[in-house]
């Protein structure tokens, strides 16, 4: 029975080292677990031969080994958990080999203290009746195996709890691997005191097996030749590579939704193109950003390709990038439809303004009429309510008008008014003073009771413009005296 798990054991750390190093051997997490899986084989080994060994030399020569092999395997044990769960400390030189250098020393140590026969930590190994293996214990046996209790069970535990509590994307790895580690002690030394020594031979197994399912689950030793693969089958992009005849040696699964007979006799990149319905319709463009554009005749698929050359020992070859640009294109057709749609509407709402206000400028006019009574005399009646837009259109109007018509008199007949506000008697006022400075007048008829106190009130002088009490007689007035000037 003992030899049959001895012989299990051996097998499954034997395929695992080989298994982690033909997926990627140069890969540093790979080698590492080649090292704690090769040192793992070498102790199982020798505890084998040991326990079936009756030459005491033998027994002593191996019981050394295992010893300082215990170090070396939990060392690289550490490791191997920094490598995986914490890459960016085993980057730190510092901390790498801080991290190492325990074990180092404890497997150097014992193996100078076994074999240099000092008895610091055991002195010999000896065959009881029972046929169980007993050590002669040196005064710091007790003190080294405490520090083996916390350098190889509690600090890689206490790591992988780490983990697990900050890296809820790694706990059930870290959980596993834990389990595994807690089996090989429990195994290891629990077992053996129960007098289960067979068991005792294969206690690394369960931290292995561990090993081996995060292996398979979690892809954790997953090489990066493999990585690469599986990243390129899964773009979203076509992904083509062409050897130097241009036929298609690998497409990926987006390469062979785009062009399903994509590697059938060896057909070249343009035929297989050809039979599958694609055309190519390369714009001016395309030529300058360096592509292709090619359009599946079936269902309007459009698909911009781009190339690059490369070049190794073994030739040249091509790698074609494919892109479906269809969603894209259509959005992008539809997108500069409703711009067209937008500016067209724009256009007509832009002319829709210039018609109002062409309407606004002559409804202006229409409410603030200018009547010419004379060359030289204007007749501007007001009607209605005067607001603060009213008052400076009238100025706006008023004055251009002055000065096209070179007229010296404007006669404004205020009899029109329902509202005469301060407002509009600043702004008569202020209408005065441009006409004079333009060489004209204003004079004014149709002055009621209250406008003229309201007039009287804004604190300006009236006094150097006309006024007349009815608009027959300012028309009377200022065309008699027109008359004159004129004769």
């Amino acid at each position: 029975m003992e030899l049959l798990l001895v012989l299990f054991t051996l097998i499954i750390l034997a395929a695992s080292i080989v298994y982690v190093l033909l997926q990627d051997w140069r890969a540093q997490a790979n080698r590492i677990f080649a090292l704690f899986t090769g040192c793992s084989l070498v102790l199982t080994c020798a505890g084998a031969v040991r326990f079936a060994s009756r030459n005491a030399d033998e027994i002593w020569l191996l019981s050394g080994l295992l010893t300082s092999l215990l170090a070396a395997i939990f060392g690289f044990l550490v490791w191997l958990i920094m490598i995986l769960f914490m890459p960016h400390r085993y980057r730190q030189p510092v901390v790498r080999w801080a991290a190492i250098t325990p074990y180092a020393f404890m497997t150097v140590f014992l193996a100078i203290d076994w074999y240099g026969r000092f008895g610091i930590v055991g002195g010999d190994v000896f065959r009881a009746e029972t046929g169980v293996l007993s050590f002669v214990r040196g005064p710091l046996f007790w003190p080294v195996f405490a520090l083996y209790i916390i350098g190889c069970l509690l600090a890689p535990l206490a790591m992988l709890g780490t983990v697990a509590i900050r890296h809820p994307a790694l706990r059930t790895p870290a959980l596993w691997l834990t389990a595994g580690a807690v089996a090989t002690f429990l195994m290891g030394y629990v077992f053996r005191e129960l007098g289960l020594v067979a068991v005792t031979y294969i206690s690394l197994l369960p931290l292995h097996l561990s090993f081996g399912w995060v292996t398979l689950r979690y892809g954790v030793f997953r090489p990066s030749q493999v990585a690469l693969q599986a990243a390129v089958e899964n773009l979203p992009d076509g992904v083509l590579i062409l050897d130097a005849s241009r036929r298609v040696r690998f497409a990926n699964r987006a390469a062979q939704r785009l062009i399903p007979a994509y590697a059938e006799n060896g057909r070249t990149f343009e035929q297989t193109l050809v039979e599958n319905g694609v055309h190519e319709q390369t714009t001016a463009e395309d030529q300058e950003r360096g592509r292709r554009r090619f359009v599946r005749a079936a269902d309007g698929t459009i698909v911009l390709a781009s190339e690059v050359a490369i070049s190794d020992e073994q030739g040249t070859s091509s790698v074609v990038l494919l892109r479906d640009v269809t969603r894209s294109e259509r959005q992008q057709a539809e997108l500069l439809a409703s711009r067209a749609v937008l500016a067209e509407r724009t256009a007509e709402l832009e002319r829709s303004l210039a018609e109002l206000q062409q309407r606004d400028t002559l409804l202006r006019r229409l409410t603030l009429p200018i009547i010419p009574l004379s060359e030289t005399v204007l007749l501007v009646p007001l009607i209605g309510v005067f607001d603060a837009d009213r008052c400076q259109t009238l100025v706006d109007l008023i004055l251009p008008e002055i000065a096209e018509r070179n007229a010296r008199t404007v006669l404004v007949d205020l009899t029109g008014l329902t509202v005469f506000e301060q407002d509009l008697a600043r702004t008569l006022r202020q209408l005065s003073d441009g006409a004079r400075l333009m060489g004209a007048q204003v004079a004014l008829c149709g002055i009621r009771p209250d406008m003229a106190e309201v007039m009287i009130h804004t604190g300006s002088t009236w006094n150097g413009m006309r006024s007349f009490a009815t608009l027959q007689a300012g028309v009377k007035a200022l065309l008699a005296k027109a008359a004159v000037m004129g004769a």
